[in-house]
């Protein structure tokens, strides 16, 4: 197909794709809120629907960019990729299945991975481009902000004045008659005599009457009422866990959205670890239901073996029929390397978490005690402050220390060769602001 009918034909499915204004329709758009700083300009963008793509998901432009929300089975299009919603600078193509943007990789600002394609989550943890090597973890916000359009009747009443003039003509006659008449205007009075004459008097009286008609012109007037509604989530904070699972102590748990059972379930905001409540965990149909803490995402359209493994497979288990939310306080089954052990395990409400990437208010860095007694020649590193120093020609930020010259930095070839690796970097010397690659300029990659 030539390119110019596919473009016309994408265009058109596009357009009869699109939701059509109507009375009390529902119009979903979001406010964004929570990008770090290198994505600072999607805060406070406003989202309004556009359509839906091919897979019915709907997508959204934000009112005042170029940047987009959408949902995306594979994004790179190789056929086994993760399902997630994606904010993007490029307009997806509703008439693909896969790869929304055709870059045939995975570029973006934010991801976030999910199966449920009906909307992206209100407040989740999005794994977002922030300038470094690696995507962080960033707490999004997209408040929901309701229009509904309503029909209003228009009433109009007119009101008319008319004025009827009466005239009429008076006669007397009279031989002889002494008559007084009197003038208004000088409050005198006059007394004339008459004889053998006759008066005619002609006057025009006045009668206002007033009649009232009213007319009915029903119209419809577009009302737009909006108002933006924060959802409040659910935050649980995990203590008690035995030794053998000590990378679970103390990991906060966030609502992440509902299984297909209505349950919530939750991911851990440090880590891939999830919580959720599952009907029969290896879905033989005669299982028991319960909470579950586990690595594997559960598919929220499952009400049974939500991690679809076929097996019983966690880390550990609660027994409840409750699908509210998991106890504060409970017995739970743990394993613990050899058997599984009767714990304790503490589900605490957090009212607000602040993730910790290692950037302060003052945007520096704080490189912490990561140099061991294997590797004391570089101890002198451990808790030096990095602060921020501006960016490299790769637009990568960079950073000095504030007590030595150490600096650290991006560096997409650090020989100059470019099959090279890219990587951050630790190094005594500061790096070239123009060079694409080799930023030291050594010729090899030595730091």
């Amino acid at each position: 197909m030539p390119g110019a009918a596919k473009s016309a034909l994408g265009a058109l499915a596009a357009l009869l794709l699109a939701p059509s204004p109507a009375v009390g329709e529902y119009f979903p758009n979001l406010l964004l809120n929570g990008a770090c700083d290198a994505a600072g300009f999607l805060n406070g963008l406003r989202f309004e629907m556009k359509g839906r793509t091919y897979t019915g998901a709907p997508y959204y432009k934000a009112t005042t960019r170029n940047e987009y929300i959408y949902w995306d089975p594979d994004c790179g299009g190789g056929g086994d990729g993760q399902q997630r919603w994606i904010i993007d600078d490029s307009e997806p193509d509703t008439t693909k299945l896969r790869d929304l943007d055709g870059d045939g990789q995975c570029n973006y600002y934010a991801r976030f991975d999910s199966t449920d394609k009906s909307k992206p989550p209100a407040t989740a943890f999005w794994k977002m481009n922030c300038g470094g090597a690696t995507a962080e973890s960033r707490l999004i916000v997209l408040a929901d902000i309701t229009t509904t359009l309503t029909t209003t009747t228009l009433t109009t009443t007119s009101t008319t004045a008319s004025t009827t003039t009466i005239s009429s003509t008076i006669t007397s006659s009279t031989t002889t008659k002494t008559s007084t008449s009197t003038t208004s205007s000088s409050k005198t009075s006059t007394t004339t005599t008459v004889t053998s004459t006759t008066q005619t008097f002609t006057g025009t009286s006045s009668t206002v009457s007033s009649t009232t008609s009213t007319t009915s012109y029903t119209g419809t007037s577009t009302t737009r009422t909006t108002s933006t509604t924060t959802t409040t989530l659910m935050m649980l904070r995990l203590t008690g866990v035995c030794p053998y699972k000590d990378f679970l102590e103390g990991l906060t748990f966030v609502e992440e959205g509902y299984t297909a059972s209505g349950a919530r379930y939750f991911k851990a905001a440090e880590d891939e670890q999830y919580l959720y409540h599952d009907y029969d965990c290896n879905g033989g149909g005669n299982g028991k239901k319960r909470w579950i803490i586990d690595e594997n995402l559960p598919d929220v359209t499952q009400t049974e073996d939500l991690d679809q493994d076929g097996a019983c497979n966690y880390h550990a288990r609660h027994d409840s029929d409750d699908t509210y939310g998991p106890p504060t306080a409970a017995v739970w089954q743990i394993w613990c390397g050899v058997e599984w052990v009767n714990t304790i395990l503490h589900l605490d409400m957090v009212s607000n978490y602040t993730y910790d990437d290692g950037m302060d208010e003052s945007n520096s860095l704080k490189l912490r005690s990561y140099f061991k007694k294997s590797c004391q020649q570089k101890e002198y590193m451990n808790n030096l402050q990095f602060e921020y120093q501006g960016v490299t020609a790769s637009g990568s930020p960079y950073y000095k220390s504030v007590s030595s010259d150490e600096y650290m930095y991006y560096d997409p070839h650090c020989s100059g060769n470019v099959s090279g690796s890219a990587r951050w970097v630790l190094d005594s010397d500061a790096p070239s602001l123009t060079a694409l690659a080799d930023l030291d300029g050594d010729g090899n990659c030595s730091y």
